[in-house]
């Protein structure tokens, strides 16, 4: 203690009027470090919950837990099994996830798993041995009421709900030990397509398998503790951030596993399937391409994605696709306008990129080589600035400069220097970025290059809505897990583009395609012309700007006037594309009687997301919850207001026995060092309220 000191200074032992002040530091010192000492060891047994501290204690898939004797048992498996149809340009899913009880306990599973972020879950069953159980689609609320009594009363359900439109969870309650439940999710994707930088087209598909970890800002909510034990995130929900605790599950680093197999008729005679993500195996039989992972299984650790080229005699610039269902009839119109020779534009580009702990490893190198690939490309004479961020942001200089020698050799120094670390604050970064206005004569573009990992991305949009001004803002995905619907998203308020990168060789590529949509003018001013006797519900409604080798994707629901043929008749497409006029037009009657099962799924999905941007833009939150339950409700859709919910009518739990609720672990992206997810900022912050009464004792013992 400082009183019982030997090395007290002589001045002071000699004082005729010590000040008694100093003794309260001193009184206090032995709580205090108790306190510090228990929020230490409350926050070491939370990170061992999550399963980051123990590695190597929990085998594929596995979570262990403590029994009644203090043991520790294997309890959860998961098993996952995608089965894929993909007809032209919609994807059909089969989703069967299998959690088997290896314990003595009765178990409840909460599994957080991503989908692609415009997929549709229009269906859900739970299979128990034998016997199947189809889900209904509910409100959210009474969906969970469901559940909830069904869990106490100790009988078999399922409950499906959905955090964002790209991530989900799945909870299953009341399995036995040694017992195993499958649910099947059935869900609806479309397919993409891009024209190729050097002539051609290709089609792909993206399957994410685990979630990086997301970083939740924002003040803790009131009783933000006791809203948080109801979920099984690490983090608590706050202001910024209201379901955190539901969207943070726990992460490990031993791989999960899935299977896959995938049925593809493109529809057209193809030069090329390949999957820069996975190793495959490709057959061909009557017309259709079968795909299969090469090894049969792989680790659930990185996206899947699946990659297709027709030939180029077999090449098209424009599809059409019908489906009727319930006397209706709904169509999706893909559409590739031409690429055409533009002037130079002078531009300011702002780059922002993400150097925060989710970054680290693999995704860092990615976009620090994309950056600098950036910064080489940009002409001299041209403007730009760098941002990079974390839990701060810190500017390469005050404002845009021009890019000559000078500059550039400056900014790729600045660039190779930068480290990962730190939370993902995007706000501020953000903020600095769209505030600047641009240079007389130049178009403004801000480049973000990221991986997502944000919780708040219904405040980022807002943020990007209010702020864009004149300017445009382009995406750049990094990583083997990137937060896929953060990243549309953002481009989509941006009034920009999307790109991905999810592998260090495709980085040239990527970039190059990138910068091709940077240095040329955008298809505007997009207006539609159908046939007058239909009466069409389009989305999107207002069409948004092009780049180059993107196409224009519109779905639509069709109601003829005049009870003759919905499908008669063309639709002419017209746009400003560089000063000039673009025009296409479109034989609806090409689309033929053949039917394409679900384009009206699509439709539905489409409305709901472009009824969720207007709450977005301002629009009273009351209003779009009623509007987006009539579209979820009709068309059987999942929503962030509806919910699947399956119920077993028979109890078989015995009512003596307890329930244990555990939460299924995802796997670390591929490629990511973090050892504890340093996107979460909660405790962190506690630790440092923790040391600042020490602090302040330190620094008055040195008075």
């Amino acid at each position: 203690m400082i009183f019982q000191s030997p090395k007290i200074p002589r001045h002071l032992i000699l004082s005729p009027k010590p000040k008694k002040r100093r003794l309260w530091p001193c009184v206090l010192g032995l709580p205090i470090l108790i306190l510090f000492a228990l929020m230490l060891l409350a926050h070491s047994s939370r990170a061992e919950t999550y399963q980051w501290q123990r590695p190597g204690a929990v085998e594929a898939g596995e979570l262990l837990f403590k029994n009644d004797a203090g043991q520790e048992a294997r309890a959860l498996h998961l098993a996952s099994d995608y089965q894929l149809q993909i007809s032209g340009m919609v994807a059909q899913l089969r989703l069967r996830q299998r959690f088997r009880n290896q314990g003595q306990d009765w178990l409840e599973a909460v599994y957080v798993f991503p989908l692609q972020q415009q997929a549709a879950v229009q269906a859900m069953q739970i299979r128990i041995g034998e016997r199947i159980i189809r889900g209904k689609i509910k409100e959210k609320q009474e969906a969970k009421r469901i559940y909830r009594e069904a869990k106490a009363a100790g009988k078999r359900a399922a409950l499906s709900s959905q955090q964002r439109p790209n991530m989900f969870t799945q909870k299953v309650a009341n399995i036995g030990p040694g017992e195993t439940i499958e649910v099947e999710l059935t869900i609806t994707q479309p397919v993409q397509m891009k024209a190729l930088a050097e002539g051609g087209q290709e089609f792909s598909l993206r399957l994410p398998s685990t979630i990086t970890p997301r970083f939740i800002p924002g003040q803790p909510l009131p009783q933000a503790e006791e809203i948080s034990l109801g979920g099984q995130g690490w983090a608590q929900p706050t202001q910024a951030v209201a379901d955190a605790h539901e969207i943070t599950p726990p992460m490990t680093t031993k791989a999960m596993q899935m299977s896959l197999a995938i049925v593809l008729d493109a529809g057209l005679p193809l030069a090329t399937i390949d999957s820069a993500s996975h190793q495959i195996t490709v057959q061909k039989q009557q017309g259709q391409h079968r795909v299969q992972l090469s090894q049969g299984m792989a680790s659930m650790n990185r996206d899947f994605v699946l990659s297709w080229r027709p030939l180029a005699s077999a090449e098209a610039r424009a599809a059409l696709f019908r489906q009727t269902l319930d006397q209706s009839d709904y169509a999706m119109l893909m559409l590739l306008p031409p690429a055409q020779a533009a002037a130079a534009m002078d531009r300011e580009v702002i780059y922002i990129i993400d150097t925060s702990g989710s970054m680290g490893g693999e995704s860092i190198r990615q976009a620090k080589a994309a950056l600098e690939l950036a910064i080489e490309r940009l002409p001299v004479g041209h403007r730009f600035n760098i941002i990079e961020f974390n839990s701060v942001h810190n500017a390469f200089r005050p404002q845009t400069v021009v890019m000559d020698e000078h500059n550039r050799g400056d900014a790729v120094n600045f660039v190779r220097g930068l480290e990962a670390g730190g939370g993902t604050d995007m706000l501020p970064a953000l903020k600095e970025a769209l505030a600047q206005e641009p240079s007389p004569g130049f178009i403004k573009q801000v480049v973000f290059i990221t991986d997502g990992s944000v919780g708040n991305e219904a405040q980022l949009f807002a943020e990007i809505h209010q702020r864009l001004g004149d300017a445009r803002l382009f995406t750049v995905g990094i990583g083997s897990a990137p937060n896929g619907f953060f990243m549309r998203k953002a481009a989509q308020f941006g009034r920009g583009s999307y790109s991905y990168i999810g592998d260090i060789g495709q980085l040239k590529t990527e970039m190059a395609e990138l910068f091709a949509k940077l240095e040329r003018p955008v298809l505007r001013d997009i207006k539609v012309q159908w046939p007058k006797h239909l009466q069409v519900e389009m989305w999107p409604e207002n069409i948004p700007d092009l780049y180059l080798g993107e196409p224009l994707r519109i779905l639509a629901k069709l109601s003829d006037k005049n009870a003759s043929d919905t499908m008669a008749g063309k639709i002419v497409i017209e746009g400003d594309l560089g000063g000039g006029r673009w025009r296409q037009s479109l034989d609806l009657a090409g689309a033929g009687q053949k039917q394409h099962p679900g384009v009206a799924t699509l439709w539905g999905r489409e409305k709901i997301e472009a009824l969720l941007d207007q709450k977005i833009m301002g629009r009273d939150e009351a209003l779009v919850r009623k509007d987006v339950l009539a579209v979820a409700l009709r068309q059987q859709l999942l929503s962030p207001y509806t919910s699947f919910v399956a119920v077993e009518q028979k109890p078989a739990r015995p009512a003596q026995q307890k329930l244990t609720s555990e939460a299924v672990p995802n796997a670390m992206p591929k490629g990511n060092t973090m050892a504890f997810p340093s996107t979460a900022s909660l405790w962190q912050a506690q630790l440092l309220l923790a040391l600042l009464p020490l602090l302040l004792l330190w620094r008055r013992r040195r008075v």
